[in-house]
């Protein structure tokens, strides 16, 4: 009888287990199916036989806030630009450190360079959040017929400008927006913020951006790199229209979406590269000012994100150890093929999240064994960063609190 019973206790955990393996294997596969199926910026150029001075002007609008490390390497990337014709305009959003003196520097330059216009930022209006108000005070010096507003922890290679306008342009596009390549330096930039991006896209999933039968709730945009039409940005009220929000690209996303306006995705990692952070202290800050905000946007399906997240990254883990202590304890077949199914699992998931960091962050596969303690970091970070609003703390960003 104890046999028996042992044998059933067994084969029920191998049940339990096959079934959460082909969970999470099924989860894997619709990941690795978006994955092929992004939209990755071409390298188409402009038609040869439309001249250079006959291309559409792009203004460029770069807000600036205590960017000393990051100011030449973004305009030195943007005056390589090729078969572009466009215009620079920097906002100097108050910052405190040397961002002013270099943003001199290259204004005073001989000769002084036509396409860079330096403008200081206007006074922060009550309930605003200060990228918006700079965004917005930056276009108002733009004369191009395309607005692209571009971070300045960004790195235009030379075919940005002329590869996103032909792509907007031949997919018929009112906005679109970018992902560059994401350099990670530190330990912490490369275990929390591929689980940060892979959260993110599962929230907000990249395919129904561009879907116009999709609900615009679904819609993303990262603001790192986001091009819209002159036109629609002001019909839209500009950065206005997200004025106080800190989730600004996400917002913005939802609310063309909404106006009937076509937003369009792409991957540029051979067009722009970005590096967002340089050590924990910076991922913490970061992330910790999307956590509510996220979690507005995304509504439900920012749980959801959490759960498939810790299914992918936590669960493969927890089997094999649980399985392999049910089978030291209780050496049967069934105890044995249920460790190897966990085995299988693990080994699955980890291929696909070595796949994720080599194509996407160029890193070592090895840094996929590290995920789940980048998981554990980010859930800190959502939860720390959430009890900061509850509490009424605010979040800091850029020397300015947020609540």
């Amino acid at each position: 009888m104890e046999l028996t019973e042992l044998y059933s206790s067994t084969m029920t955990a191998l049940f339990a287990t096959v079934l959460i393996v082909l969970c999470i294997v099924i989860l894997l596969l619709r990941d690795t199916k978006w994955l092929q199926r992004m939209h990755r910026l071409g390298d188409a150029t402009r038609d040869d036989r439309t001249p250079l001075a006959e291309t559409p002007l792009v203004s460029v609008i770069v807000p600036m806030r205590n960017e000393q490390d990051n100011v030449a390497r973004c305009l030195d990337g943007l005056a390589a630009q090729t078969d572009a014709r466009y215009e620079v305009i920097v906002v100097d959003d108050g910052s405190t450190d040397a961002t002013p003196d270099i943003l001199a520097h290259y204004a005073a330059r001989d000769p002084a360079p036509e396409w860079l216009r330096v403008v200081s930022g206007r006074p922060l209006p009550a309930g605003w959040v200060g990228k918006c108000n700079a965004c917005l005070h930056g276009s108002e010096f733009a004369r191009g017929e395309w607005l692209l507003f571009l971070d300045a922890d960004t790195a235009p290679q030379p075919g940005l400008l002329r590869d996103m306008i032909a792509d907007a342009t031949a997919r018929n596009l009112d906005a679109l927006s970018l992902f560059p390549f994401n350099e990670l330096g530190s330990l912490a930039e490369r275990i929390i913020l591929p689980v940060f991006f892979q959260f993110a896209w599962t929230v907000f999933p990249l395919a129904q951006t561009g879907d116009p039968d999709a609900a615009p709730e679904r819609a993303l945009a990262n603001g790192q790199c986001f091009l819209f039409r002159a036109d629609v940005y002001r019909a839209m009220g500009g950065h206005g229209a997200v004025k106080d929000k800190v989730l600004e690209d996400v917002e913005f996303a939802h609310a063309l979406r909404r106006a009937g306006y076509r937003l369009g995705l792409a991957f540029g990692m051979e067009q722009l590269r970005a590096r967002m952070y340089h050590n924990f202290a910076e991922v913490a800050q970061g992330l910790a000012k999307h956590a509510w905000n996220g979690r507005q946007a995304g509504g439900w399906r920012s749980y959801w994100g959490i759960a498939r997240m810790m299914l992918t990254l936590f669960m493969p883990v927890v089997l094999v150890l649980v399985c392999a202590a049910s089978l030291i304890i209780e050496p049967t077949i069934p105890a044995l093929s249920a460790f190897a199914v966990a085995c299988a699992g693990f080994v699955t998931a980890k291929l696909f999240w070595r796949r994720i960091l080599r194509e996407l962050y160029a890193l070592p596969g090895a840094y996929a064994l590290l995920l789940p303690f980048g998981l554990a970091a980010y859930l800190f970070i959502i939860v720390r960063g959430t009890l900061a609003i509850l509490l009424n703390r605010g979040v800091t960003w850029k020397g300015r609190s947020y609540r």
